[in-house]
């Protein structure tokens, strides 16, 4: 495609978006409806897993962060919790994780199976209870088939084919359920991942999921018999139920055949927070902090300056209009040298006495100057992985002085060229007072706390997943990618709406010479950020002014719980709550009253948003609405905002 659409046309494209989600909430919203637990709504997520598992292994530390982030309340509890008379917390959904309960006995199972029935919601996934105590496959399929909704772990009959790698397929209706990000999702058949340039997808429309440098992304799963009877959000490419929820007795399930546990270990955790997020919040109906301040969108525009030519594009940046807004994250490579003739002239940055002046005015801007790399871009980006970290921390080092010298701040972020961040680089990092760096992996995602080989990054470290145009992520590999600046156009506005619809963040990245294959896009893309600034939903951020309020908000000590007819909400933190919000769903509450504190209360859509002010504590009451179940889904209103 190529040439500009008419206004007409993006704004009928959008509208029939909207139309397109509409009709999948009132689907989701019938069967979410279906579900009323018995006895005390539930308050809260409880992660089950077994008796010997250590607080501490990261599989359970996994699903803590991702539930921190996303801001919602979990407590862990214990197998033998499930089975005995008041051991597990009142008002709680449940969490099977994959990974660590592969080995289930009868009773453990029987207990789910009876407390579902009863009325509770159940997150299960993938490979949880498909073995007995003893390692061996019980005869014909899981004995957790009928609360997943369908026959799996068939070893019987497919022995070392039960599971397998497979295309993951999301349902077009599911799209806007998930709050898969922008440029995630292709259709089949075509080369180009789905945006508000294309038509809508329809409801049962397959879309693949597609990664940075990947494209089409498989995942081991396992193989599934049978028709499902509830409401089907991905599957594989064999027909397989890789996502689906619906009823059991009173209760609801979420089954997940994808090991949502291990790739969040691996680097790939968008799932499971994406999963997570749509269980807590549109399933269950809980309370949620954001992860955003004032639960208000926001956007990070990481530029890598890593060459003499970017001075110049820099100037056309600034004829467009980019320093009206801001802040940005700027990231440079500081050195002369380049990798061999023909390569360009390097930033040499302690000579470059116009890019110094451009510091300066970053600074001045509120920008956050960062370091991209280690003094020779691309040869330090191709070597660092394969050299001992002695052989590279004296390039880092190198580069990290020039651009503290050039900037007379400490440097506080840091990409890496080419992506190549090794994990040994984090803890590193933060050793130099870096707490924020852009990643390559967990694609898609809001800033995490990543896994790499197995760990979390250390304590107080941020990762910046690039948010990807199907395969691509900058404007020189979509160019080359011979992508149309019209579709580069209609994919940058849909992040910015994204970011600002579903109130979470999102990084972009680019090289400034790059700019100069897009003006067009670039341009209107200002132009409607700038719109969305001017209306209150959306803010430009850096990554290091996240990174402080993401520590920060970790330090807020909340909880929920059902008393009087209503439910109560109380937090407190050691210095002070301005600035931090909770989404709650109009579905479920009343109008919050504030009986302690201070705090601003809006109606938005289907939630109270309520944005806490100066002090240390904070209590509301939440009148429950009577008309509506607890568990109603709470609506998207579009796939592409």
């Amino acid at each position: 495609m190529s040439g500009q659409a008419s206004p007409i046309r993006v704004w009928l494209v959008r509208a029939a978006l909207v139309l397109a989600a509409v009709a999948a909430f009132v689907v989701f919203g019938r069967l979410s409806g279906t579900a009323k637990p018995s006895g005390e709504a539930a308050t809260r997520l409880a992660l089950l897993i077994p008796d010997d598992l250590s607080l501490s292994d990261p599989h359970v530390q996994a699903w803590e962060d991702a539930a921190a982030e996303l801001g919602f309340g979990l407590s862990v509890v214990r197998a033998s919790d499930l089975l005995r008379a008041g051991g597990m917390p009142p008002g709680a959904a449940l969490i099977l994780p994959d990974q660590v309960h592969r080995r289930m006995n009868d009773a453990l199972v029987k207990a789910l199976q009876q407390r579902v029935q009863a009325g509770t919601q159940l997150l299960l996934v993938h490979d949880a209870g498909v073995q007995d105590l003893a390692g061996s496959y019980p005869p014909g399929a899981s004995r957790l088939s009928d609360l997943a909704g369908v026959s799996y772990a068939l070893y019987d009959a497919l022995r070392g084919r039960m599971s397998g790698d497979h295309v993951a397929w999301v349902e077009g209706a599911a799209v806007p359920l998930l709050r898969l990000p922008p440029g995630k999702l292709i259709r089949d058949g075509e080369g180009e991942p789905l945006s508000s340039e294309q038509p809508p997808p329809g409801d049962e429309e397959p879309l693949a999921v597609v990664g940075y440098h990947y494209g089409r992304l498989t995942y081991s799963v396992f193989a599934t018999r049978g028709a499902f009877s509830g409401k089907r959000l991905m599957h594989a490419d064999d027909g397989s139920l890789l996502a689906g929820v619906h009823s059991v007795g009173k209760g609801q399930v979420l089954f997940v055949n994808l090991p949502l546990t291990y790739l969040k270990l691996r680097t790939d955790g968008l799932f499971l927070h994406a999963f997570l997020r749509y269980f807590a919040q549109d399933l269950v109906g809980l309370p949620q902090l954001s992860p955003v301040p004032d639960a208000k969108g926001a956007l990070i525009m990481n530029w890598h300056v890593d060459a003499a030519a970017a001075v110049p594009a820099i100037e056309v940046l600034d004829a467009l209009g980019v320093f009206e807004q801001g802040p940005y994250s700027i990231h440079l490579t500081a050195g002369p040298d380049v990798d061999s003739p023909g390569d360009g002239q390097g930033m040499d940055l302690a000579r470059n006495l116009n890019m110094q002046q451009w510091v300066r005015r970053f600074v001045a801007r509120g920008d956050e100057v960062g370091s991209h790399g280690g003094w020779i871009h691309n040869a330090f980006g191709r070597d660092v992985g394969t050299r001992e970290p002695a052989a590279s921390i004296p390039f880092l080092e190198r580069n990290l002085q020039a651009v503290h010298a050039a900037s007379g701040r400490p440097v506080r972020e840091y990409s890496a060229p080419l992506g190549n961040h090794p994990a040994w680089m984090t803890p590193w990092l933060r050793e130099q007072g870096i707490q924020a760096y852009y990643f390559t992996g967990d694609i898609g995602m809001a800033p995490t706390r990543s896994y790499q080989d197995g760990k979390r990054s250390p304590p107080g470290m941020w990762a910046f997943p690039v948010l990807s145009y199907g395969a691509y992520a900058s404007f020189e590999e979509t160019s080359f990618a011979g992508i149309a600046q019209r579709d580069i156009g209609a994919w940058l506005k849909d992040v910015a709406d994204f970011c600002a619809q579903y109130r979470t963040v999102r990084l972009v990245y680019f090289h400034p010479p790059g700019v100069a294959l897009f003006p067009d896009a670039f341009r209107d893309w200002l132009q409607h950020t700038r719109r969305l600034v001017e209306n209150g939903t959306l803010r430009w951020i850096t990554m290091a002014g996240y990174t402080a309020f993401a520590n920060d908000r970790l330090a807020v000590d909340w909880s929920t719980r059902a008393a009087d007819g209503a439910e109560w909400l109380e937090a407190e933190h050691p210095r002070s709550l301005a600035h931090f919000a909770w989404l709650l769903p109009a579905r479920r509450y009343d109008a919050p009253q504030v009986l302690q504190g201070q705090a601003e209360i809006t109606r938005e859509g289907d939630a109270w948003r309520v944005i806490a002010g100066p002090g240390t504590r904070l209590r509301l009451r939440l009148p429950l609405h009577a008309a509506t179940p607890p568990t109603a889904s709470i609506s998207n209103a579009s796939a592409f905002p």
